[in-house]
């Protein structure tokens, strides 16, 4: 036997819900879609085009593709969980773009990824399709 909900209830339900949404503060599904990966107050550098298509080729060449663990998702400001190995600017990048020498690289999910070596956060993420 199904069990009805007075309209009345769906309605105000609805109408909190978006007065939550309107006034910034979070509802169940957004708060819950929120985590402290998708904070980007950590370190990040700028790359023109021709910079990531030069560091995509590079690294992509040369690095291990690591499976991006459980729960975790490549974006700026993530940090790196320590199960996968960071590697040192190719000296050849950081001749080329003395700005990227400071960071390591890893390649997650077929994604390059700079990274505070100290921090493990993550500062860039260049894909095939971006650069």
């Amino acid at each position: 036997m199904r069990r009805r909900l007075p309209s009345l209830t769906i309605a105000a339900a609805l109408v909190a819900g978006t007065v939550a949404l309107a006034s910034g503060l979070p509802t169940g599904v957004a708060a819950a879609q929120t985590t402290a990966q998708d904070t980007a107050d950590g370190p990040r550098i700028e790359l023109s085009d021709a910079q990531r298509h030069t560091i995509w080729q590079s690294v992509s060449r040369t690095q291990k593709n690591h499976a991006a663990p459980t729960g975790f998702r490549v974006a700026v400001g993530a940090t790196l969980p320590a199960g996968i190995d960071l590697a040192p600017m190719p000296d050849t990048l950081a001749g080329l773009m003395p700005e990227a020498k400071p960071f390591a690289v890893a390649m997650i999910e077929k994604q390059v990824v700079l990274v505070d070596p100290k921090s493990r956060q993550v500062a860039a993420v260049i894909t095939e399709e971006t650069r």
